[in-house]
């Protein structure tokens, strides 16, 4: 059979565009389908510092650099009860971020840089339509063989490709197609933000340090992101029910949220909202299988879970690169295509799992997480976490070695009903 591409790529979102680009840099001819056309708005402005190996790769860190993106050096969190002006932080360079070639990475407005990498894999060579969209995989049996495409309204056409990438986001098209998509009842969450100036950084010296901020209340947690221009991104999250039950608006959801931590509510003092609100929720979910004859997941399309650690465009870059490894060594002849994708995917599904498993803990215990995080013996574990890449053997045990002593210490706190480390312990409210 003649293909008209060796791969068609639906979505233009980072894992879309890096995939684009890394095979557009081996020589492979891709098409890179986008439904929406660039600028859009997007969550996730904060990013881990482990993709920095991938945008080094693809040519793309200069242009971020260029661009003036602000530096993440690190991340500071505070307590609901703490203090004003009391806080630990996190310093990504407290020891070398495997493979990274600056000691920082990036907070950055997610419409200019989704914009910059997808232009940049059509420089690479990548073939990119904008406001095209596919409304279906094609099959021949079990194995995908290309997509339907909407050109315009009323005019579809086929276009084949040996390989059919989904990197349509939380849209997950070829998951719902196939029936492989599950909604998560563990994180049943909601989520409120918007862009803010007048947002003060969380002390002098931090001015470009992500801030996360604990409420008291069970999976509840607020991020302050600094980005360019004087703004800053910020959001609230919560389960779902409590904003049902709240009986209040957004603006009044949110505030009430604010006002749960101190220091938090005083960095907002003086804010001014510039941006609509963005609202976000029953966005975890899994996909019960990766993979098939033909095709793949990258992304948001392959799982989310929740944005608590920045996970999501280490999630797509890293499983589009290695979408793209597995590809190529098909392509090439250096593996059978089984071969090439069972490896992929267990690769993926070991990282995506342990991010999964981490935040489950990390929500059970948002009181132990202080405790750990500064003691001697898991400093190092906590920083290699935040810096991103569960791909890798040694970053994956050391999450699982965290993920462990967790559970320990989440059994004995349960065990007793008194125990204040219980989220919400000492908040009549929640533990009414």
């Amino acid at each position: 059979m003649t293909y008209d591409y060796d791969v068609v790529v639906i979505g233009g979102g980072p894992a879309g565009s890096v995939l684009g680009s890394l095979l557009a840099q081996a020589g492979h001819s891709a098409l890179i389908l986008e439904r929406d056309i660039h600028p859009r708005d997007h969550v996730g402005e904060s990013f881990t510092p482990s993709s920095n190996v991938i945008w080094e790769r693809i040519g793309f860190l200069a242009k971020m650099e260029e661009a003036g993106f602000v530096h993440k050096p690190g991340a500071p969190w505070t307590a609901p009860r703490a203090p004003v002006g009391q806080f630990f932080a996190i310093h990504l360079t407290e020891f070398p971020i495997p493979g990274s070639p600056i000691p920082y990475t990036f907070n950055v407005e997610r419409d200019v840089f989704d914009t910059m990498l997808i232009r940049h894999a059509h420089e690479l060579g990548a073939k990119v339509l904008q406001g095209v969209g596919a409304t279906k995989v094609l099959f021949e049996g079990e194995r995908a063989t290309g997509v339907t495409v909407k050109v315009a309204e009323g005019w579809e056409r086929d276009v084949t490709a040996r390989f059919v990438v989904d990197a349509t986001g939380r849209r997950s098209i070829l998951a719902n197609q196939l029936g492989l998509r599950r909604n998560d009842p563990e994180f049943n969450q909601f989520a409120i933000w918007s862009w803010f100036r007048g947002v003060e950084p969380i002390a002098e010296g931090y001015e470009g340090y992500q801030g996360l901020h604990f409420l008291g209340l069970e999976q509840a947690w607020a991020w302050q992101i600094p980005i360019r221009h004087g703004l800053c991104s910020v959001g609230v999250v919560a389960k779902k029910p409590h904003f049902a039950k709240s009986g209040r608006t957004h603006q009044e959801f949110f505030d009430s949220l604010i006002s749960r931590n101190r220091s938090l509510a005083h960095l907002m003092r003086s804010a001014e909202r510039v941006k609509p609100w963005w609202i976000e929720g029953d966005y975890s979910y899994k996909i019960v299988r990766l993979s098939g004859p033909g095709w793949l997941m990258v992304g948001d399309a392959l799982r989310f879970v929740d944005p608590i650690f920045s996970t999501g465009v280490d999630v797509a870059s890293y499983s589009a690169m290695h979408a793209h490894q597995a590809i190529s060594d098909v392509l090439g002849g250096r593996a059978t295509e089984a071969e090439a994708f069972a490896a992929w995917e267990r690769r993926v599904t070991d990282g995506v799992d342990a991010w999964y498993d981490l935040i489950s803990i990390f929500y059970k215990l948002q009181n132990l997480f202080t405790a750990f995080a500064v003691r001697k013996r898991f400093r190092e574990n906590v920083v290699r976490i935040i810096q991103g890449n569960l791909y890798i053997p040694e970053t994956v045990q050391r999450a699982r070695e965290m993920i462990e002593v967790m559970e320990e210490a989440y059994v004995k706190v349960m065990a007793d009903p008194n125990n204040l480390l219980r989220v919400g312990a000492l908040d009549p409210e929640v533990a009414a």
